[in-house]
């Protein structure tokens, strides 16, 4: 991984825990370690890691991060729904939450290369109409997000929550992962290789994603089709799940950055995704 100018803004009280997170992160290559209240002036927001004491921590760095920033958020509540990408127990050890940091480098360090890669091969299929398209792993995902991207307006936000959305259809819709699940394999430095053993496994080997790309004279649609059993999606579109887990952002990208409407069908294992040319044009 490339070393970065990043900003890691750790705002944790004093204890155990933010020692060894602070000796860790001073020699951490991907980013320069903040611990304090005022953020220099330069720089961009990596990872913030804040607790229950330091909560306006994570609200400022939102409004000064880019859609990449990573939140991890420790708390001592067991019904708390702070909005975070990481919600882990005040009393996590060090070794987990270690683990939980580099996923969360991980993921911030493929938005990024999403992105720059869209950039590289602006305009590359600009002209498509329609289509569809099937697919089964992550990479795929990833690759067919960055393709159908180039045929819409602000390609490079639109990337981050197609990707999203193509990859929770594999991750959360065909192999069944919940958050839940999701933050202990990212714990245990696992999840990948849960992944993998997933898409092996002749209970989920043969399902697939169904994308259906249409475009008019006043909006593009995306249609993405899982096949698994669905999640109740009004319960989780009201607001974030109580307690620890994975939580991500990426339906609240997909709905805040990339298009301009987000409508979850049936059980929720089909969504589509609107673009108003219009608007974009405006």
């Amino acid at each position: 991984m490339k070393t970065r100018d990043d900003l890691i803004w750790m705002m944790v009280s004093d204890g155990p825990l933010a020692r060894r997170l602070g000796d860790y992160l001073q020699d951490e290559p991907r980013g320069v370690l903040v611990g304090e209240t005022a953020l220099p002036e330069t720089g961009e927001i990596g990872v913030v890691i804040a607790d229950d004491a330091h909560l306006g921590a994570l609200k400022a760095a939102r409004l000064r991060a880019g859609e990449a920033m990573q939140s991890i958020f420790l708390t001592e509540r067991t019904d708390s729904q702070v909005q975070a990408d990481f919600v882990l127990s005040r009393d996590t050890d060090f070794g987990s939450v270690k683990s939980v940091f580099e996923a969360a480098c991980d993921y911030r360090e493929q938005v990024l290369e999403l992105q720059a890669d869209v950039a590289r091969r602006k305009s590359a299929i600009g002209t498509i109409m329609n289509g569809q398209f099937v697919f089964r792993t992550l990479d795929e995902a990833r690759n067919l997000s960055t393709m159908l991207a180039l045929a819409c307006p602000n390609s490079d936000a639109v990337v981050v929550g197609l990707q999203e959305l193509l990859v929770n259809a594999v991750e959360h819709g065909n192999l069944e992962i919940t958050g839940a699940q999701k933050r202990d394999l990212l714990i245990a430095g696992t999840w990948r290789e849960e992944v993998e053993r997933r898409l092996a496994d002749p209970a989920y080997a043969q399902r697939r994603v169904i994308v259906t790309f249409q475009r008019g004279a006043r909006m593009i649609a995306f249609t993405i089709q899982d096949e698994g059993e669905g999640f109740d999606h009004e319960a989780f579109l009201a607001g974030p799940p109580a307690g620890a887990g994975y939580r991500g952002r990426g339906i609240t990208l997909a709905r805040t950055l990339s298009f301009s409407s987000l409508t979850y069908m049936g059980s929720g294992s089909v969504v589509e995704a609107v673009i108003l040319l219009d608007r974009q044009a405006g």
